[in-house]
């Protein structure tokens, strides 16, 4: 039997993954949540994280490329990046004082 400490790797497509994490996130007939398991919450929260990464992804390379902006060759990292860097720079309209 592996150890309790060993990691196991799986791959999912986003539309499995969002599927797990919709069953997980359904009650139990008693009412509890896979949130109330200390030992599921650290899953749940790396799949939540993940899939919430890349739907912002998908969603800023689609405004991209709605501004015209070719992005098919970024890949999510770099489409990440970049909605970072320009996320800090502050927008000020011309004529309006700072």
């Amino acid at each position: 039997m592996a150890p309790a400490d060993s990691n196991i790797k799986m791959e999912f497509t986003v539309a499995e993954a969002q599927a797990l994490r919709n069953w997980l996130l359904k009650p139990a007939a008693d009412g509890s949540s896979t949130m109330d398991n200390e030992s599921l919450k650290p899953l749940m929260d790396k799949l939540c994280h993940e899939l919430d990464h890349r739907e912002s992804v998908a969603n800023v390379r689609h405004e991209l490329e709605q501004a015209g902006l070719a992005t098919a060759r970024l890949s999510d990292e770099q489409v990440a990046s970049l909605s970072a860097r320009i996320s800090e720079h502050k927008l000020r309209r011309s004529g309006t004082p700072s």
